[in-house]
């Protein structure tokens, strides 16, 4: 099981697209120290630049990709709700964004220093392990949600989506992935769909949301396949055949590896 709070701070200087899990049960902070990145939320793109914080919600898909300079530095935090729960029905925060799908945010200067100076004192916090190190995480980690719903209170919608040709085209090609995600589909009929060659379309996807289609697709089909197992009696085979699988064994390999469980211990660690 993943740690209630983890934080860090990354610098890199090759390109790198991350390759990891790309929803998960904790929220997310991801603060852009330097650099730029494409940063895949849900169904959009945005493109950030140094300074710019997004929050993310439990289980909202996610994904950052190279883009520009290949040098980035970032500090991202993840905490499990219960790491906040008992001090926040203690508190009387307004946080509306834990509600939201995300938050972007593109904080000025004065901003960036007030958020810089909790993020490095976390991490040092949580190297130095010192006496009451959790409580004193606990606090920090508070005074950056409300200093984050303030500026979005000043700034609501200071990021929005990119919106050139391409990504108008892989929103389409999203768009139909989440509509027909039951289906037997095939990068050759996709490509017929949308009059665009295979290869273009598996590179145009790819650079834009930095997932390839079989990994999305598998993705849609996988969180559509944990609201089954949470809010229905549905018999596994079941849904592995109406989430699009062409059999239980290939559901049971592709959910294992992304939920990191089998379906039935899913089922029934959420029930």
């Amino acid at each position: 099981m993943e740690p209630p709070f983890m934080i860090e701070q990354i610098k890199r200087a090759g390109t790198f697209s991350m390759d990891s899990d790309h929803y998960h049960d904790s929220y997310e902070i991801y603060y852009l120290l330097a650099g730029e990145r494409n940063y895949y939320i849900n169904n959009l793109v945005y493109a950030l630049r140094s300074g710019d914080l997004i929050f993310i919600n439990r289980n909202e898909l996610h994904r950052t990709v190279a883009k520009g300079t290949s040098r980035h530095e970032r500090i991202l935090i993840n905490f499990r709700h219960d790491f906040l729960n008992r001090l926040m029905e203690q508190l009387p925060l307004e946080l509306p964004f834990f509600s939201a799908q995300c938050l972007l945010l593109r904080p000025d200067a004065h901003e960036q220093g007030m958020i810089e100076n909790l993020l490095f004192a976390m991490l040092e916090e949580q190297k130095a392990e010192r006496a009451q190190h959790i409580p004193f995480m606990q606090t920090l980690l508070v005074q950056l949600l409300i200093g984050m719903n303030r500026i979005r209170e000043r700034a609501p919608d200071s990021i929005v989506p990119v919106n050139n040709d391409k990504q108008r085209k892989t929103y389409e090609i999203i768009e139909y992935l989440q509509t027909h995600y039951a289906e037997k589909l095939t990068i050759t009929e996709l490509s017929d769909t949308f009059f665009i060659s295979s290869t273009y379309l598996c590179r145009l996807f790819k650079q834009t949301t930095g997932f390839t289609i079989v990994e999305y697709l598998n993705t849609v089909r996988v969180q559509e396949a944990q609201r089954r197992l949470r809010d229905t009696n549905d018999r596994v085979t079941k849904i592995a055949e109406e989430t699009g699988f062409d059999s239980i064994a290939h559901f049971g390999r592709v959910f294992k590896a992304i939920a990191r469980r089998s379906p039935l211990q899913y089922r029934k660690q959420n029930r």
